[in-house]
């Protein structure tokens, strides 16, 4: 409130609404309820009550890579078809009890990195790599499945009449899914070889995620890679999962040089399918994730989904910077994720100048957080926080987010006497 937000985007963690993963709650408040957390419910209602009560709009994800340990247990998790309707059945208990107050709700956030990271790298939950690299893991499958998972859950939110329940001011609720998308310049601009591989990177990136709901097919690129290995939909799939999203949330953080490989990889898997390299330019600064800082890919992603999906209504839903922060001296005076934000959302900026239907914008993210395998080592907060005593103090690039939210982005204050750097 204090930083003059308009919305806040949270998370609900599917096991503090259901502990064991499922319930048979089927919409009566009197029927099917056990299995559900109670007190978890309160939880996300005084959450929602108290940034409504601040004026703050709720933007709801559903699921941010927190799968219930016992459906893991129990199939396999997302290798499993299960996990489908499992998933429908708990996003019906949160549009239930949050559906009157909430008039954005996100499905799946970021079903490349669960698919990729947790079922091909091994580097995020539940550890696995993936098939062909010698392991068990299915990615593939993996994001077959959240896709049709993120169909159901929509098809419940609609046909149960759950858009409806937002009635304010006339108003219905909208309901999307936020993709991972990194933007690829090709080496050579004039190559087609190179064009058609930074192309062939997006494809595998976000448009995996993001062709089968808008185009009701995984991308050309992937198909004639993967063969087999790429599930089929099936005529009742693609009947829920085209046109089940209102809006696209786009994750975007950094952008690569891709190129036509000189040689055949010598290694297997996801990378190698995509038959492409990936460079950097000298000049670009790095974060302290090791990404490449270079704002104009972010205007140029936004430029490219818009062109590939005809115009669709789009939020940033992350974009920030982990930053070098030692020590608190370093994390107040994070003028280096000033620059970051001002240069994306200067970014993002020029694209709406051109055409594109940018809505909202979310930095990544509010406070420092559990960066996942990073732990408490990479911090990504607009406001610092002390992990031993969890006071939470705001740094430079909070202060200089207030100001440009005060003047709506159009002065983008980087200059003013608060923020200079010496």
């Amino acid at each position: 409130k204090n930083m003059s937000l308009k919305a806040y985007r949270f998370s609900i963690s599917w096991s503090r609404i259901l502990p064991n993963g499922t319930a048979d709650f089927t919409g009566d408040d009197d029927s099917g309820v056990d299995g559900i957390n109670f007190e978890g419910i309160k939880f996300y209602n005084d959450l929602i009550d108290a940034l409504i009560s601040a004026g703050i709009e709720p933007f709801v994800t559903l699921y941010h890579w927190d799968l219930p340990q016992s459906l893991q247990d129990r199939y396999g998790g997302w290798i499993n078809s299960s996990v489908i309707q499992d998933f429908a059945d708990y996003a019906r208990i949160c549009f239930h009890y949050f559906g009157d107050r909430v008039k954005y709700w996100i499905t799946i956030n970021e079903g490349w990195t669960v698919a990729i990271h947790g079922y091909e790298e091994g580097s995020n939950a539940p550890g696995l790599m993936g098939e062909d690299v010698g392991g068990t893991g299915k990615p593939y499958t993996v994001g077959h499945h959240l896709l049709l998972a993120h169909a159901r859950a929509v098809k419940v939110f609609r046909e149960e009449g759950y858009s409806q329940k937002f009635d304010k001011h006339g108003d219905r609720s909208l309901i999307g899914l936020s993709n991972s998308g990194d933007f690829r310049f090709p080496l050579d601009p004039a190559n087609p070889d190179d064009i058609e591989a930074a192309t062939r990177a997006m494809e595998f990136q976000l448009g995996w995620m993001t062709d089968p709901i808008w185009h009701g097919e995984y991308p050309a690129s992937m198909r004639e890679r993967l063969g087999s290995r790429l599930p089929q939909f099936s005529p009742k799939d693609l009947k829920e999962l085209i046109g089940s999203a209102d809006f696209l949330g786009l994750n975007h953080y950094s952008s690569a040089i891709a190129s036509k490989p000189t040689s055949p990889p010598t290694y297997g898997g996801y990378w190698a399918e995509q038959y492409v390299t990936l460079s950097s330019i000298p000049s670009w600064k790095k974060t302290f994730m090791g990404w490449n800082i270079a704002p104009e890919g972010g205007r140029e992603m936004l430029l490219w989904i818009d062109k590939r999906y005809n115009h669709p209504l789009i939020f940033v839903t992350e974009n920030g910077m982990a930053a070098y922060e030692p020590d608190m001296e370093h994390s107040l005076h994070d003028f280096d994720r000033v620059e970051y934000l001002q240069g994306y959302i200067s970014g993002f900026g020029e694209a709406i100048a051109r055409g594109v239907n940018l809505a909202g914008y979310f930095a990544w993210s509010l406070m420092d957080n559990f960066e996942w395998q990073y732990g408490s080592k990479r911090r990504f907060g607009l406001v610092h926080v002390n992990y031993t005593t969890l006071v939470r103090t705001p740094k430079a690039s909070a202060q200089w987010y207030t100001e440009n939210i005060a003047h709506n982005g159009e002065a983008m204050l980087v200059n003013d006497h608060e923020f200079e750097k010496n």
